[in-house]
């Protein structure tokens, strides 16, 4: 029998947690459906226009793009609601190609990559602290990047997994430090539905260059962010709309190597609205 075995007090916390669960799921689904409405009827919008959209939306599930399209459109807007929760360094998308298994590299050593003419060498470092400036020791600092040709090791042209990515653990005070190679802009795939709604949209596909950071410690709240080369294409017009101010880095060379420094602010794992 369902339930069998459960006190009564832990039965009443989980129909309460499904109460909330599914009040939840109805406000929200409720008012998108809402806005869509809304907007069906603020533009007008035609039978056939509204079949074309529902055809569209099949091609996109069969092109298996649906992760794809939600990512371009929303998931900006879904980091900086968790920005405004948590607080902390600010946050951004972390896109299709993170894979959860990249090898540990020592602190002050450095991401395989191939030799390339094209590498331009890169040093990633800074610090990982909490909210008041306390350094974390033994904090993940997870980071990816494309190659020279824009791919991602572990997904693209059988690149290694192990190439282009890897992870950090922080020293004692906080510190880490590797060596890479930059990064290029690239396109996001643009031969299904999404790359045609963008282009019907006067949009694009391309993604400015940059580095991928997600880090992590117990009892904080886990970052997920990139940072940006200032100046850079597409910096100032991401198909994906991404790039925050903050995220972008300036021109910083030391002795021929091209610098990103990031000092990282952990917030705790609560939401700071539920923890006041």
């Amino acid at each position: 029998m369902p339930g069998e075995g459960l006190d009564s007090g832990t039965r009443t916390r989980s129909v309460r947690s499904g109460e909330m669960s599914n009040n939840r799921i109805h406000a929200v689904v409720s008012d998108i459906v809402n806005g869509i409405r809304q907007v069906l009827v603020r533009h007008g919008v035609t039978f056939d226009e509204y079949r074309a959209g529902v055809m569209y939306a099949v091609k996109t599930g069969e092109a298996g793009e649906i992760p794809l399209m939600l990512d371009v459109f929303l998931n900006s807007t879904v980091s900086d609601i968790e920005n405004a929760a948590y607080g902390g360094t600010e946050g951004t998308i972390e896109g299709p190609y993170y894979l959860p298994n990249a090898p540990i590299i020592p602190n002050g050593g450095e991401i395989l990559t191939y030799d390339d003419d094209r590498n331009v060498p890169m040093v990633v470092r800074g610090t990982v602290k909490d909210l008041e400036g306390q350094p974390i020791a033994g904090a993940t600092v997870d980071i990816w990047h494309s190659t020279p040709d824009g791919y991602y090791g572990g997904i693209h042209n059988d690149i290694p997994a192990n190439y282009y990515r890897g992870k950090v653990l922080t020293d004692s005070e906080g510190r880490y430090f590797v060596r890479s190679t930059v990064p290029v802009p690239y396109k996001i795939p643009d031969q299904g539905p999404t790359g045609a709604l963008l282009e019907m949209m006067g949009g694009h596909s391309w993604r400015p260059a940059h580095v991928h950071f997600k880090v992590r410690a117990d009892g904080y709240h886990t970052l997920t962010t990139q940072s940006y080369f200032e100046q850079g294409d597409y910096v100032e017009d991401d198909c994906c709309n991404g790039v925050r101010p903050v995220q972008v880095k300036p021109d910083v060379r030391e002795n021929g190597e091209k610098v990103i420094e990031n000092d990282f602010q952990l917030a705790p794992d609560v939401i700071a609205s539920r923890a006041a």
